[in-house]
């Protein structure tokens, strides 16, 4: 074997020195033309009722907030955070998106205080110095003329679980701070025993969800969801299969959706008026087959009206994840009529339809049968990063590519 040493044609590779110096060139973008994902015409001109703009690649407004079409990508765990900072890992997963047109992005459930994570490897917005990172993909996103919102939570009993890819060492989880609105419910046996609330860790909790909102802001950020579904914290307040407090935190509906009413105060307070807030709820616990009471649809109707009232724009309708003892019955579109029963009974409120869509032309269908005013897609788009754009292809529609993409388009496109 040849010996590279004292070789002068083979110099040893120098470490590289990490430097601060910022040159203002490697923050230059190529400006869009036309938002990626926006209508620009039917790709068939010839085709039945190609002049009729599908609705699923209609402009749709709330507030400041103007989306060129109404294809949402839904908050995704990553689990790739450390600290709860975001990393260039978000940097391309989001900006991934942000090229292939969907209207909104919604980044992943992001803790307000460190034991809301759900893993040690979830993101958190709980320090200001978790901002900059975010502001990066933010500002990505908007370079290509996305919108971005991100999901705020608190994991409340199913904290301190182990990440999906990530063998964390056990010094990195929090047994003792594993918070509830009961103590002793665990989720299941992969998850730790919680303990209860007191009083004024429900205060620092609300103060906490408004900080954090503040800082999406600051972080350039469209809009915020927070987010009460899936059985974290605000979902297992509103449930009384996992609310059984005493005080004006539980019993009725009213004292059990008081926690979500106070953290939608503090984050409306922290969070531009002109900008729109979103709601993500579980409509059901999905345990009907079970004696006794729980979080079902008509309570969910309900709570629409006082969270509308109380400055949510928009309702991102999910459904389970509050016990292990759910049966859910996934299917296309399986969650779709809860969404529709909101929409019809809660006038103001705007509805997403989450759930198995499954491609465009389904997408459309919620639409055109007014279930909802924007349909999300989560797992479809992590198979699929192109989705909105090949959704629009099956609609006969012709959008607005990324310059840098755009000798991609196929004849059908």
């Amino acid at each position: 074997m040849p010996s590279f040493e004292n070789n002068p044609r083979y110099e040893p590779v120098k470490p590289v020195v990490e430097t601060k110096t910022e040159f203002p060139q490697s923050k230059y973008y190529t400006e869009q033309p036309n938002p990626i994902g926006s209508y620009l015409g039917p790709i068939d001109a010839s085709h039945p009722n190609a002049d009729k703009v599908p609705l699923l690649f209609q402009p749709f407004s709330v507030k400041n907030l103007t989306l060129a079409n109404r294809i949402v990508v839904a908050p995704m765990c990553m689990y790739s955070s450390k600290d709860g900072f975001f990393t260039d890992f978000h940097l391309v997963h989001l900006g991934s998106y942000a090229l292939n047109g969907p209207g909104l992005i919604i980044a992943e459930a992001t803790a307000v205080l460190p034991n809301g994570r759900i893993t040690p490897r979830c993101a958190g917005l709980w320090s200001d110095d978790h901002i900059p990172g975010l502001k990066r993909a933010v500002d990505f996103v908007h370079a290509q003329g996305g919108k971005i919102g991100i999901q705020l939570a608190h994991a409340g009993r199913k904290a301190s679980a182990h990440a999906p890819y990530y063998k964390a060492d056990s010094s990195e989880f929090w047994p003792e701070q594993v918070v509830a609105p009961t103590g002793g419910l665990l989720w299941d046996h992969h998850h730790l025993t919680p303990r209860e609330l007191t009083l004024d860790e429900i205060q620092e909790i609300i103060q906490a969800f408004g900080d954090a909102a503040a800082r999406a802001h600051k972080a350039g950020m469209d809009t915020v969801e927070i987010h009460g579904a899936h059985g974290y914290l605000i979902h297992s307040f509103l449930s009384p299969v996992t609310n059984h407090r005493t005080d004006h935190y539980g019993g009725s509906l009213e004292n059990r959706a008081r926690f979500l009413l106070e953290v939608i105060k503090a984050v409306r307070d922290n969070f531009p008026a002109e900008k729109p807030i979103l709601l993500r709820v579980s409509a059901t616990d999905c345990v009907e087959h079970l004696e006794g009471p729980s979080w079902e649809l008509e309570q969910t109707v309900q709570i629409a009206h006082w969270v509308r009232d109380a400055g949510v724009d928009v309702l991102h309708v999910s459904s389970g994840g509050n016990t292990a003892q759910q049966k859910i019955k996934a299917a296309p579109g399986y969650q779709v009529p809860y969404a529709a029963r909101i929409k019809k009974e809660v006038p103001g409120l705007h509805v997403v339809a989450v759930g198995v869509i499954i491609n465009g032309k389904h997408a459309e269908e919620v639409l055109e049968q007014e279930q909802a005013d924007l349909v999300a897609a989560g797992r479809t788009f992590l198979r699929n990063t192109n989705f909105a754009l090949d959704s629009a292809v099956e609609l006969n529609v012709k959008a607005g590519f990324a310059q840098q993409y755009s000798r991609g388009r196929t004849i059908h496109g």
